[in-house]
């Protein structure tokens, strides 16, 4: 057996799926195709990201409108861009983008540094962003679909065991309560 490793957008990673170019990702429940097996791993709720010196970085929650009117930076990714932006549209609101950008942590250093909030679902354990300054997690107020990590497999074939190695791997170190390099959600409920 050979393990490589590749790391990339949703679109790739389902796209690789299907033409059996990768056995197994660890992704999101985005925009999941039929013939593609999602099992879920944990929820997370999506927020808004501010500089810490920003006025709703104090803020128990904030809503979706109060942000709209604030300028935008948003994570600029295949299905992530059509999720946030959707978030917006469901609460019948126009969010006002600033920038973008498809590099998370370009997205936190430019709110980091005023330019902007920015909504997220992951939630490192860190609040700098890479110039060493802080953002602060606020939770949106209201019900908004969460995202779901979870492993990513081609239904069609038969699962290696190698692959449900790492799946069960998957499953005792990712769910609600942990995961890793991420502030699990369940600690903010």
């Amino acid at each position: 057996m050979t393990i490589r490793h590749h790391e990339n957008h949703q679109e790739w990673l389902l796209n690789s799926l299907r033409r059996a170019e990768i056995d197994v990702a660890v992704t999101y429940d985005l925009q999941i195709p039929d013939g593609i097996t999602f099992t879920p791993l944990a929820s997370l709720p999506p927020h808004a990201l501010v500089a810490e010196s920003h006025p709703m970085a104090r803020h128990a929650a904030v809503t979706l409108a109060a942000l709209a009117a604030e300028p935008l930076v948003l994570l600029d990714l295949p299905m992530s861009r059509e999720y946030f932006l959707a978030l917006f549209m469901k609460e019948g609101v126009q969010p006002i983008i600033h920038s973008r950008s498809p590099h998370q942590d370009v997205v936190r250093t430019m709110v980091a540094n005023g330019y902007g909030y920015t909504l997220a679902n992951v939630r490192p354990r860190s609040d700098l962003a890479l110039d060493g300054r802080r953002v602060v997690r606020v939770p949106l107020a209201g019900e908004h679909a969460p995202m779901r990590i979870g492993i990513a497999t081609l239904a069609q074939l038969r699962t290696s065991r190698l692959v449900q190695a790492f799946e069960r791997h998957c499953r005792s170190y990712i769910s609600d309560a942990r995961i890793p390099g991420m502030d699990a959600p369940v600690e903010e409920r």
